[in-house]
């Protein structure tokens, strides 16, 4: 009996590394991610990798060890990434804690384009200030890495529902009142959509009469109250079974 002794084939992914905006040359990574390139992944010099920014452009380059502890990139030719035909952002009340930060990741995971974090009636949470937007873009940004998806899902700042509701064409909110379910809203999607989530305390009537105003969608996912979390990431998934037909 004849035995095969060859070694199974281990197929490695390029590792990712992401930049803000790519150029092409030569361009000196910043200390944490110099240190996560040599220490962590413990990548050698010359090391292929694959550079992406926030729009979903991506290049084959190289990491070049520099110093002790620093690292450069060279970028090879850029390819503009085509942008996803099905377009979904996610405005959301947030969640407290650490909840917040899943959420984030798990929606970047699903491809969503941007997180629109909403100041509602009802929210209790309001984070101010630029360190929890930052924190979440460097969520998104390490997500978009593992995930491999093509750029980074846009973070905004907190936002007055009132304000959001002005640069909303076409959406839905999700609601456990009279609502549509969410899958009879599926065929024909196209293009790009809204999906407004509340707080645990729910809509205001004011707050719906504004949906209405605007002709909203109220959506159903279940007939239970979800948690803030896992109604956007929930919704998040189901309007992604579109984007793979599409």
């Amino acid at each position: 009996m004849r035995h095969d002794n060859r070694l199974p084939i281990i197929h490695r992914l390029i590792r990712r590394i992401h930049i803000r905006r790519l150029e092409a040359g030569e361009h000196a990574l910043d200390e944490s991610e110099a240190h996560h390139a040599r220490d962590v992944l413990r990548l050698p010099d010359g090391a292929a990798i694959e550079l992406f920014d926030d729009d979903g452009n991506r290049a084959d380059g190289a990491l070049l060890h520099h110093g002790a502890h620093g690292a450069l990139i060279r970028v090879g030719k850029i390819s503009a990434q085509s942008a996803p035909q099905f377009q979904l952002t996610i405005a959301s009340a947030v969640p407290k804690g650490e909840r917040a930060d899943w959420m984030v990741e798990k929606l970047s995971e699903l491809g969503v384009v941007a997180f629109i974090p909403l100041a509602t009636a009802r929210s209790v949470v309001h984070p101010q200030g630029q360190g929890k937007r930052q924190r979440w873009e460097r969520i998104a940004a390490e997500s978009a890495k593992q995930c491999r998806r093509a750029g980074v899902m846009r973070i905004e700042p907190l936002t007055d529902l009132a304000e959001a509701l002005k640069s909303t064409e076409t959406g839905w909110y999700l609601s456990t009142g009279e609502a549509r379910p969410i899958s009879q809203m599926l065929p024909g999607l196209a293009g790009s959509l809204s999906l407004l989530v509340g707080p645990e305390g729910g809509w205001t009537d004011q707050e719906i009469e504004a949906f209405e105003v605007k002709r909203l969608t109220a959506v159903a996912l279940t007939s239970t109250i979800l948690r803030v979390e896992t109604a956007a990431i929930a919704a998040a998934a189901i309007v992604a079974t579109m984007g793979i037909k599409n």
